[in-house]
């Protein structure tokens, strides 16, 4: 299996202003490696890791039992690792008794752990059920989706979560498939979803023509979208003044609503310039410290071709 890099490490670390004695949170813990650069930078801080997947965290754990730096912060509890989905940040600090946080970060993209994991079903470059749940207390699986969900709703997941422009042909194909057999494994599902495409476009694609429909059901299935507009909401709220909230993401489904969320945030007053007093009520909450986002560099990229798709935008609160 291939060892898990974070991307942009030292550029989060430099773009967060990390300090020692910091409370911060790692609001996605995945492999572990931002985690345990947040710990080094704030020591003797707290760093808060908030990961919805148990397989992960059980994995984390075997890194801390070999790792006397990890293994002492958890001893002292300044290293607290929590089982919740990050768009449960709000709560998580609350059942803490923390008020508010001077730094958060989170990796949208997924480990190597998990995608390499044939039993997740979460990559078609692996044979394994159609599961794609990142928890196991999720009860909606991608074999649910494919082979029940009416053929418009199929297209419309393929289309809104993908940006899948074959989402109706591949939808119908899924249809008529799941009527002589259920479609049971990844690779199935695949194989499927290559032979709709038609093939003069086969031909000229850079990607696997299965690749949105995977992104776009796993999407769906863990409700991702839904869940980092609420993470985003709360986390900005949970920032301390002059705080910095740091988001990496991978595709412009995520990136489109990470800008959004900073935009809103930063968002002066909006109404007619002829009304004497204030009625939106809107006051900036948080400014933009990336006009433009962070992205790996070629060095890191060749090491790492996961960063390629990498974006990391930074907000401070006010």
């Amino acid at each position: 299996m291939t060892k898990h890099i974070p991307v942009l490490l030292e550029e989060t670390r430099e773009m967060l202003h990390l300090e020692k004695g910091m409370t911060v949170v790692d609001a996605t813990l995945g492999g572990g490696g931002h985690t345990a650069m947040l710990l080094s930078a704030v020591a003797p801080g707290r760093v808060i890791a908030i990961e919805t997947d148990s397989e992960a965290i059980a994995r984390f754990g075997e890194r801390v039992a070999t790792d006397p730096v990890l293994e002492q912060a958890t001893r002292e509890g300044r290293l607290i690792v929590v089982k919740r989905n990050y768009s449960e940040l709000k709560a998580v600090c609350q059942e803490l008794g923390i008020t508010t946080v001077d730094a958060i970060l989170a990796d949208l993209g997924y480990s190597s752990d998990q995608i390499e994991t044939p039993d997740r079903g979460l990559s078609f470059r692996e044979d394994g059920p159609l599961d794609m749940r990142l928890s196991q207390d999720t009860p909606l699986t991608a074999r649910t989706v494919v082979n029940t969900y009416e053929e418009d709703d199929i297209a419309a997941i393929l289309r809104e979560y993908g940006g899948e422009s074959e989402a109706r042909r591949i939808a119908q194909a899924i249809v008529r498939e799941r009527a002589v057999k259920p479609i049971e494994t990844t690779h199935a599902l695949a194989t499927l979803v290559t032979e709709a495409y038609p093939k003069k476009k086969r031909a000229t694609m850079k990607i696997h023509p299965a690749t949105q429909t995977f992104q776009a059901l796993r999407i769906a299935v863990n409700s991702e979208f839904a869940h980092l507009e609420t993470f985003l909401a709360d986390a900005i709220e949970c920032l301390a003044p002059g705080g910095r909230l740091a988001v990496i993401a991978f595709h412009s489904g995520e990136d489109i609503r990470v800008k959004q969320a900073y935009r809103e945030a930063e968002g002066e007053c909006i109404c007619p310039p002829n009304f004497p007093v204030c009625q939106c009520g809107q006051v900036p909450k948080a400014r933009i410290i990336t006009k433009k986002p962070i992205v790996a560099g070629e060095k890191e990229v060749a090491e790492n071709p996961r960063a390629r798709s990498a974006k990391l935008r930074i907000l401070e609160k006010r």
